[in-house]
């Protein structure tokens, strides 16, 4: 099926004479989304009713969702939204609780403007993650691929993104949004973009009491650097190189390292609608690129710790499998298994988390274009450096509500 776009036909570019590429194309409906589009929870995704503005060449798109979240959690508390690492608490622990929750709704606006150079985007969207007070999601702006402003980083990519009730990919899958400047361009039937994004070192705390799992940040004196080529949403290759450094944030060591990593993912159709979806990453000093903004568990995959008085980079591999399912027409089920694994020392970093698996199962009923209900069961297995092993499960249900 096809649809209509959301503005008329981009006008021909003469800023630049190679064909250029938006980093927010429209999707079909039951995609996951781009860069940057107000949603990843339920069709109809990314198509919005647009209205101009009198007298301009500008138009203007409203959108958004409310979203109710219920909880029962078994063995520990997982937060607003799933956190996984909510584990290494003992303060979390629980004999079964219950927890409703709207803080997962947001609110989006974006605007077109023709201009004799193209066609001019803005993007700005919030939600009420994770304190339910109003927080910034993405802010930027884009003209024929050159984008400036805060959205997903460039290193990750949607192609293999299973279709959840949890807010975010799952642990294993990189998730971040940056502050960056990006260039996007069309090579062939593929895209090609290009970043420099804002830098945060990540610091492990070795046995830091209140919490010896913490993390500290460190002032990072270049700009990440990343690459990615994505072609027809069936396939991705991401490249990142880092700039790290300490500056006296840990043990009075002011030292820098330099860290990098792939990443490449695929979305293989089967049969009978079935697709199956994987990820791949490895990398040294990339833990950041690994959390789930908005999670207070965003942090606990450093990206450096001190040994011997010297800045060493976090060796880290991760991967991440689904099975995607259209039931029907307004049926859909999916049932996923990922893994994220750090290397840490453990003579001084024996909290830290060394192995995280995580899995989930779900169905869910499209009841109309802009309504859906579901339920997805969550499962959490972390193994620390020093041995000790925790597991949650969690069983989440959803009521998702688009305008």
């Amino acid at each position: 099926m096809k649809f209509k776009p959301l503005v008329p036909l981009v006008l021909a570019s003469t800023w630049l004479a190679a064909p250029q590429s938006h980093a927010f194309d429209v999707v079909e409906a039951g995609q996951p989304v781009v860069t940057g589009e107000p949603s990843r929870v339920g069709p109809p995704w990314n198509h919005r009713s647009t209205f101009n503005i009198p007298g301009t060449a500008t138009d203007v798109a409203f959108g958004g969702y409310a979203k109710l979240d219920i909880f029962y959690d078994f063995d520990y508390d997982l937060g607003a939204s799933t956190t996984p690492f909510n584990v290494l608490d003992d303060s979390n622990r629980t004999d079964g609780r219950t927890r409703f929750t709207a803080a997962e709704s947001r609110l989006n606006f974006r605007t077109h403007t023709r201009t004799d150079r193209g066609v001019l985007t803005t993007y700005f969207e919030g939600h009420f993650m994770p304190d339910e007070k109003f927080n910034l999601r993405h802010a930027y702006g884009e003209m024929n691929g050159l984008l400036a402003g805060q959205t997903w980083t460039n290193f990750m990519s949607f192609v293999a993104t299973p279709r959840t009730l949890a807010l975010g990919s799952p642990k294993g899958y990189a998730f971040d949004r940056k502050a960056q400047l990006r260039y996007t361009r069309s090579i062939g039937k593929g895209t090609l973009a290009v970043a420099l994004e804002d830098p945060d070192t990540v610091i492990a705390r070795a046995n830091v009491s209140p919490d010896p799992n913490s993390a500290a940040s460190g002032d990072s004196p270049l700009p990440d650097l990343t690459l990615r080529y994505e072609y027809r949403r069936l396939f991705t290759l991401s490249l990142l190189a880092r700039k790290l450094s300490t500056n006296d944030e840990v043990a009075q060591v002011d030292d820098s390292a330099t860290g990098y990593g792939a990443l490449a993912q695929i979305s293989l159709p089967l049969f009978n609608g079935l697709t199956f979806k994987g990820n791949v990453i490895g990398g040294s000093g990339i833990g950041n690129y690994m959390g789930n903004p908005g999670n207070t568990g965003h942090r606990r995959a450093p990206d450096v710790y001190v040994e011997n008085g010297k800045l060493e980079t976090v060796d880290l591999t991760a991967f991440g499998v689904s099975l995607n399912q259209p039931l029907s027409r307004d049926w859909f089920a999916s049932v996923g298994f990922s893994r994220l694994k750090q290397d840490l020392p453990e003579t001084e970093y024996g909290e830290h988390f060394e192995t995280l698996d995580y899995g989930f199962a779900n169905l869910i009923w499209d009841v109309t274009a802009r309504m859906m209900v579901g339920v997805e069961l969550q499962r959490v297995d972390l193994e620390q450096v020093n041995g000790e092993s925790e597991t949650a499960n969690r069983l989440q249900t959803s009521f998702l509500y688009q305008f």
